[in-house]
């Protein structure tokens, strides 16, 4: 009896190779592939390519003429790049696993936009004709729209997580992002510069120094013509020179990212803010936290205490746990505030100053 053997071909899906190359180099980055490879300029990519910066910066450019730039200390990796003479079938997909990059997306449309996503460990992010930078952090994200050259909104970003979506279309308009499971913060805008983000994010610094250099050589070509009896050093103070003068044109932008440390001041602000709300919608009533022009009354609060300042005609300055059950009645000049803190109490402090 004659047997039939069923045979099931499976077919390994190629890899996606030449989809872009490093047009930009400076310092100590790295490819790893199947291992680590030294990065040169011209150094062909693949899907699946993981980009690494440690003490240095690097450039891509996709076959698309779509750009990402990279800081000190990033990590991206390419998950999918897919370049098809059919627009509709082309895709790109990159993960930001740390650092701070710059995303230009290509100007023509031979990938549609809603085929690239960008994907960091707390959010995704869906882009329309963008310029934005990302910051990643074990902490969160953030995440920032960049005008276009003639300083209008550059597209739409939408950043999205399991508990919400926040849309960014306006110059400088950014959000933070903790994790996947927490919503993105309310969008606001930063006050940036397009300069800032260039210099921040510059791979190869430009040689200014290139025409003092000529003239320097040109001197030296003649230094027989130099008469040294007409040159007295000992003039010279060299402490009075503009040189030693710092200014605000001094400020290197290069030697920090202050991306990420902008990151860190948003997320402790935003901290700060929920605990502040969380405390005034169920613990502290008759008067608002910080200052309240009604009750003019300054409401301080920290891990453990409330403190309340009141200095009109007489000063007042207490102190309650911040845990505990309070009402308290202020007295001062004729003019009566009544607080309670955490739904208050049986009793009551009074507190009253003035005639």
């Amino acid at each position: 009896m004659a047997q039939f053997v069923l045979i099931k071909t499976i077919k390994a899906q190629a890899l996606d190779v030449d989809i872009g190359s490093i047009t930009e180099l400076n310092g100590n980055t790295r490819v790893v592939r199947d291992k680590p490879y030294t990065s040169e300029i011209d150094f062909s990519l693949n899907s699946m390519d993981r980009l690494e910066t440690a003490a240095g910066r690097m450039g891509v450019t996709f076959r698309d003429d779509t750009t990402i730039r990279l800081t000190e200390n990033s990590n991206v990796v390419i998950d999918s790049f897919v370049f098809d003479p059919d627009p509709s079938k082309s895709t790109m997909a990159l993960s930001f696993v740390k650092g701070t990059g710059r995303f230009i997306s290509s100007k023509s449309k031979r990938i549609p936009k809603e085929n690239i996503k960008i994907r960091t460990n707390s959010a995704t992010i869906g882009i329309r004709g963008t310029d934005f930078t990302i910051t990643v952090s074990e902490t969160g994200a953030l995440v920032i729209l960049l005008p276009d050259e003639f300083g209008e909104s550059s597209g739409e970003i939408a950043v999205t997580t399991a508990l919400g979506q926040v849309i960014l279309n306006k110059p400088y308009e950014a959000t933070t992002v903790y994790n996947f499971e927490t919503a993105p913060t309310p969008a606001v805008i930063l006050d940036l510069t397009l300069d800032m983000i260039d210099n921040m994010l510059i791979v190869n610094p430009p040689q200014t120094k290139e025409l003092e250099a000529n003239e320097a050589n040109a001197v030296a070509d003649n230094i027989l013509d130099v008469d040294f009896l007409e040159f007295d050093e000992l003039d010279t103070d060299d402490l009075a020179e503009d040189d030693l003068e710092y200014t605000e044109l001094d400020i290197d932008y290069l030697a920090a990212n202050f991306l990420e440390d902008l990151l860190d001041v948003i997320q402790e602000v935003d901290e700060l803010s929920k605990a502040n709300q969380a405390l005034s919608s169920d613990g502290i009533k008759g008067t608002d936290i910080g200052y309240d022009s009604d009750t003019q009354i300054n409401t301080f609060v920290d891990d453990s205490q409330v403190k309340f300042i009141r200095q009109v005609e007489n000063n007042l300055q207490m102190q309650v746990s911040k845990d505990g059950s309070y009402n308290i009645r202020i007295e001062q000049g004729g003019k009566v505030n009544a607080v309670s803190t955490n739904g208050g109490s049986s009793s009551t402090i009074n507190i009253k100053q003035g005639s």
